[in-house]
């Protein structure tokens, strides 16, 4: 079986759990759906399936042409299940320094500006609980249900709140470079405690996370040709899980310098994120990590 083949029946076998779980939780209304016109539904399956394929977040998801128009699916899905505050990000824990530091690479974000500002003002995070969490936990987790809060994580939890923040779930996403990628869903609590959002959430996670991989393997026979070898350089680093100022120490330059080259060449792939970047180019074998 060819790999197009592969992807193909993974792609219809996550479709298939979302859509049954979807229908379970509600999200279409067939209570005054009549024997007659269920009926004429089996008589054209086709019909069905096209308003199926049209309705459902996960569609949109698998019809994303490119890592932003991911991102705004993934919003829009989110959204649709009561969770209108969101961030997606790679978190990676330094080995090379004797304090442990915590870096985070956005892929992207929908949470209030402020809170944004305030939260990278203060460095939060490495000391952001929900982030301690996800290298602990495999499976989905409320941020109220955390463990073991210091002092400085519960008044992290409290300013959150806030700050429009009031409840919200985690999927941690682990990957074979020891790094997580890491979906933070935010909104009401009962949103958080609905246990069909729980599962939905996970879904819609495991797709973005199949769709990144399959926005990767998209051909791209001149992206080695319009990188530098320092862009090279800085890329391979950050897929290794290091920082602008760990590259810049190994690469004897600043980390402006290390900023610059990444986001060149990020500008050269048309990728957003750094991360994403990374991903793409160790994918395509433009860089061997």
């Amino acid at each position: 079986m060819n790999r197009t083949a592969v992807e193909h029946g993974l792609r219809s076998h996550v479709a298939l759990d979302f859509q049954t779980l979807w229908r379970s939780a509600g999200v279409a209304n067939m209570k005054h759906v009549s024997r007659r016109r269920s009926t004429e539904r089996q008589r054209r399956p086709s019909l069905t399936s096209d308003r199926l394929q049209t309705d459902l977040p996960v569609m949109r998801l698998a019809r994303a042409t490119d890592i932003p128009s991911l991102v705004e699916s993934f919003g829009h899905a989110a959204g649709k299940l009561g969770f209108p505050h969101y961030v997606i990000s790679r978190v990676t824990r330094s080995r090379s320094s004797y304090t442990r530091q915590t870096a985070l690479e956005m892929i992207g974000s929908h949470y209030p500006q402020e809170w944004v500002r305030h939260y990278q003002s203060r460095d939060y995070a490495a000391t952001d609980p929900v982030h301690r969490a996800a290298f602990l936990q495999s499976a989905p987790y409320r941020w109220h249900d955390i463990i073991g809060l210091n002092k400085a994580e519960r008044r992290l939890l409290d300013e959150a709140r806030e700050a429009g923040l009031p409840a919200g779930i985690s999927i941690p996403a682990h990957q074979s470079d020891g790094s997580i990628l890491l979906f933070n869903l935010s909104g009401s609590p009962r949103s958080v405690n609905n246990a069909s959002n729980s599962r939905l959430a996970y879904l819609i996670s495991a797709q973005f996370h199949f769709e990144l991989h399959r926005l990767a393997l998209i051909p791209s026979r001149r992206a080695a040709h319009l990188l530098t070898p320092r862009q090279l350089e800085c890329l391979t680093w950050v897929a290794r899980g290091k920082t602008s100022a760990e590259i810049g120490e190994i690469l004897g330059c600043s980390r402006y310098t290390v900023d610059y080259h990444i986001e060149a060449a990020m500008e050269a792939l048309n990728i957003r994120s750094r991360t994403a970047a990374a991903v793409h180019a160790t994918v395509q074998g433009i860089i061997k990590p």
